[in-house]
């Protein structure tokens, strides 16, 4: 990659992110919904990667959040008291400990994506088909190249 590769992608990343993130990423409800608490951005995010994952270490999930491991442990300590995740040390290493999303925890992420498209809808509703189109088709071919970083 060349150096004007890399300033002009990191330009449009830091032009996008703050109006994507205000605008169109509402990780929970404004306020309870279905009997569910709000929760913050990383929670609703680390319940995202243990649900697709299943289960992880808390330093992978760490790694994957891109936190620290106290901040993990804060995170994760504040889901189990809410009953949206599980901590389980490992049998044979009891040192390693994993997490798992509970039912209520993935109960909670249905009530979150529903919600989150609604607000999507909402907030797109004003364009043509063909730009959600391309929006689509953007964010998909984003999602399949950093895919490939790992």
């Amino acid at each position: 990659m060349q150096n004007e590769q890399a300033e002009r992608l990191a330009q449009l990343l830091f032009q996008a992110a703050p109006p994507f993130r205000r605008n169109y990423i509402k990780p929970s409800p404004p306020e309870k919904i279905d009997g569910f608490p709000r929760i913050p951005h990383h929670h609703v995010f680390c319940l995202l990667i243990l649900k697709k994952s299943g289960r992880e270490s808390m330093g992978v999930l760490a790694e994957k959040l891109g936190v620290s491991n106290q901040q993990c442990t804060r995170i994760v300590g504040e889901l189990e008291e809410n009953g949206l995740a599980a901590r389980a040390a490992d049998e044979k290493n009891r040192r390693l400990v994993y997490v798992t999303p509970t039912e209520k925890g993935t109960q909670l992420l249905t009530v979150f994506y529903r919600h989150a498209c609604e607000h999507i809808r909402e907030q797109l509703g004003a364009l043509p088909d063909e730009d959600v189109d391309e929006l689509i088709a953007h964010l998909a071919g984003i999602i399949r190249i950093l895919d490939k970083l790992g």
